[in-house]
């Protein structure tokens, strides 16, 4: 992509053109999911360094190997109930592998938050899981008087908690485990790539939703036989690539800044932070900023365990070279950075009662983190928002920072960080996926980071704030309040499904139920 004034959708200048954000988005299209390690994924890192060259930037490359999780060719993992074939909605990312025959036995029913996994011992565990409305204003916070919040449901928690039990499972001698999902519509449960946090597990899994979920229900009140193929392989020396590029400072050349996405991904929206970055980094090369900045493009977001022992993978980056930013002896200094994901995400909305799964025609809620509360003034001075209204800046708990801005924090350094979440985020979708991205709402997002990046690169900017990785009795509060904020959560949803529960006596309806 060739360098060029032009002017986005509200007339300011723009470092993209909307025809290089269409060719970016085809390309995503094409490639659809790119998990970490997969030829698509290799191809993307190919296309941004072939750019990134041409931009005339030397590229650097590290090597990450890791063991790969995958399906031997082209057969689809299946599941059959007393002989009847049952729709898997999605297979657990790295829990197992059964070979071409699968695994088979018989069905039982386990329930509650720590399942009793040895009642399954040598048999398929089922268990439900709810997708539970979540209040997000508990685990994401706000900078001054700006809007909390809402509760959401979203699959990734749920599946999250419920895949921690899988490592208790295995040593149980549970043969493999079947989700049933409840409360989501069949088209939000299909493909989600969830949970993908954790490390190969070593026993198979999968989640099953709607219709599909009814006959299992049914079968292990029965003690029915069910036979699941995940015929899957692991793959030992396999491997994906970091790639990154530094523009020289022209007056601090020593002082740094970090600019961060990640190159794996399931879809369209997760991850196209790449279509900004590239931009930048050519702009960048043009006219070189202040403080030299350090563009990188992380592999391992989507095999986090494989790259690094906490956070998120860009952790791993910043273990690598402590040169680029630690601020010791010899080392360069990071004084701020930003972290780019999930541009022009449009919003859907799920109804699981209608079964049905859809767009609203809007742009998603923007994420939108700030690590101090200086970078949280400049995000506001800066971020232009979709209705022109001043933007909505979060503030990470100590509990968590989502996405790839989370490394920044606890190395300390200042950040402000876009990781817009909409429920499709982390599913591997069929069909077009280009619908998912709103490409005006994208342009816009890039000059943003483009104005926001000018700032903290220039050497006018002096005051970034101060952050630090939170403390364990600050992380002990946070998951207080959000155990408080579910239980008042849970209970306002029995009210409203059961309205005379929240009247006093006297105001208890005494009409017959119809």
């Amino acid at each position: 992509m060739e360098a060029v004034d032009v002017r986005d959708s509200e007339g300011s200048a723009s470092i993209i053109t909307a025809d290089q954000i269409g060719q970016e988005v085809s390309l995503l299209n094409r490639l659809k999911s790119r998990v970490t390690g997969t030829v698509e994924h290799a191809e993307l890192i190919q296309h941004i360094e072939e750019q990134l060259i041409d931009a005339g930037l030397d590229v650097h490359s590290d090597v990450l190997p890791f063991t790969r999780w995958a399906p031997e060719g082209d057969t689809d993992p299946t599941l059959e109930f007393a002989g009847h074939p049952v729709p898997i909605a999605s297979v657990v990312p790295y829990s197992g592998i059964t070979g071409p025959d699968g695994v088979s036995g018989q069905l039982v029913r386990l329930r509650g938050p720590i399942p009793a996994w040895g009642k399954a011992r040598g048999k398929i565990a089922v268990l439900e899981v709810n997708n539970f409305r979540l209040p997000f204003a508990a685990v994401i916070d706000r900078w001054g008087n700006d809007a909390p919040w809402p509760v959401i449901r979203n699959p990734l928690i749920a599946a999250t908690l419920a895949g921690l039990g899988l490592s208790r499972a295995r040593k149980a001698g549970v043969k493999a485990v079947v989700f049933l999902w409840r409360n989501i519509s069949d088209a939000h449960a299909r493909g989600q790539y969830l949970p993908f946090t954790m490390d190969y597990q070593g026993i198979p899994a999968v989640f099953v939703s709607g219709e599909g979920a009814a006959p299992a229900r049914a079968s292990t009140t029965s003690h029915e036989y069910a036979t699941l193929v995940l015929n899957y392989r692991l793959t030992p020396d396999s491997s994906a690539r970091t790639i990154w590029t530094t523009v020289e400072g022209t007056t601090r050349p020593d002082e740094t800044v970090f600019v961060v996405t990640h190159t794996d991904g399931v879809n369209a929206v997760e991850e196209n932070g790449h279509i900004a970055m590239v931009a930048m980094a050519r702009a960048a090369a043009l006219d070189p900023p202040d403080r030299t900045t350090v563009f990188v493009f992380t592999s391992g977001h989507m095999r986090i365990p494989a790259v690094t022992s906490e956070g998120q993978a860009t952790q791993r980056f910043l273990a690598d070279h402590p040169e680029l930013w630690a601020g010791g002896a010899g080392q360069r200094r990071a004084v701020a950075g930003l972290a780019i994901e999930h541009l022009g995400a449009r919003e859907f909305i799920d109804d699981p009662d209608a079964n049905e799964f859809r767009p609203t025609g809007r742009v998603e809620p923007e994420l939108l983190y700030a690590t101090t509360p200086e970078l949280a003034h400049l995000a506001r001075a800066e971020w232009r928002a979709e209705d022109g209204a001043t933007a909505r800046v979060s503030r990470p708990t100590a509990l968590v920072h989502f996405g790839e801005g989370e490394p920044l924090l606890h190395a300390g350094i200042p950040a402000i960080s876009l990781v817009t979440a909409p429920l499709y985020l982390l599913a591997e979708l069929p069909g077009d996926e280009t619908e998912l991205i709103d490409t005006a709402a994208l342009q816009r997002q890039v000059n943003n980071f483009e104005r926001l990046y000018r700032r903290i690169s220039s050497v006018h900017t002096v005051d970034f704030g101060n952050t630090a990785k939170p403390t364990k009795t600050a992380q002990l509060r946070s998951i207080g309040l959000l155990l408080w904020s579910l239980a008042v959560t849970k209970l306002a949803g029995v009210r409203r499904a059961f309205p005379a529960l929240g009247r006093g006596p006297r105001q208890c309806s005494t009409e017959e139920p119809r």
